[in-house]
């Protein structure tokens, strides 16, 4: 990776932790498995389906990389999850980036296309916030990170459904830090303009242009440079930092 890649910085900031990454199939859950382990961190990497691919596309990383399926959309693959996550040792972090888009102007947009979005992209993340933050408020410590989209700040046609989810995961996560701060537990948020990956093709193949002049930096980020950002956030060190939504979008809202 390059450096405007966000590439691994080597300094080993997150060496000896457990983190969680819940959706870990994509350009930016990949990025940020790669990231992590790179830090020296031990991961439990989750896909919707064909989790064995993760482990094939990190060969070296030998027994800190595990790979397992979560259905977000079901309560009990949830608590499958956090059972499997909780008897391998003990967990630094959880990042919640499962998220689909269904992109339809409203006028059209089905009622299945509305629901399909916001039961992964909002509702998983409220089930496993839910069953991630008993076990953090248990031992009082932990740390929640969620990654939701500008979109969610400034909406977009044909993004209805979609902006509404990640609006909406915003409102939970500044709640959901409210409800585990007494408890030391930190929630945050991330919230990436356009990234260069499989999920943006279609929207560039269409709007291209126009996006990259809504960029101030004129150019799309990289998933490495959002995962980049989630690794310091998820450091040690970074302790008086809860209920925040931190953008990275290259100049996007300016």
């Amino acid at each position: 990776m390059s450096g405007q890649e966000g590439g691994k910085s080597g300094f080993g900031m997150l060496q000896g932790l457990r983190i969680a990454v819940i959706g870990a199939s994509g350009d930016l859950g990949r990025a940020m498995v790669e990231r992590f382990l790179g830090e020296g961190a031990t991961v439990v990497a989750t896909a919707w389906s064909h989790p064995e691919r993760l482990q094939e596309a990190f060969p070296e990383a030998g027994d800190r990389l595990k790979a397992e399926t979560v259905d977000v959309t079901n309560e009990e693959s949830v608590q499958e999850l956090v059972a499997v996550v909780a008897l391998g040792g003990d967990l630094h972090a959880v990042v919640y980036n499962a998220g689909i888009i269904r992109d339809q102007p409203v006028l059209g947009m089905e009622d299945d296309d509305w629901q399909r979005v916001l039961d992964v992209n909002l509702t998983g993340a409220f089930r496993v916030g839910r069953a991630f933050g008993k076990l953090f408020f248990r031992k009082k410590a932990g740390r929640l990170l969620f990654v939701s989209s500008v979109a969610g700040q400034q909406g977009g046609r044909g993004q209805a459904n979609y902006a509404a989810s990640k609006a909406g995961l915003e409102g939970f996560v500044r709640s959901l830090a409210a409800d585990l701060a007494p408890r030391g537990v930190l929630v945050n948020a991330m919230a990436p303009g356009p990234i260069e990956s499989r999920m943006t093709r279609d929207v560039m193949a269409l709007a291209g242009e126009e996006v990259l002049r809504r960029i101030a930096l004129k150019r799309l980020g990289q998933p490495g440079e959002v995962a980049a950002l989630a690794a310091h956030l998820l450091a040690p060190d970074l302790t008086w930092l809860t209920g925040q939504v931190i953008n990275i979008d290259g100049g996007f809202n300016l």
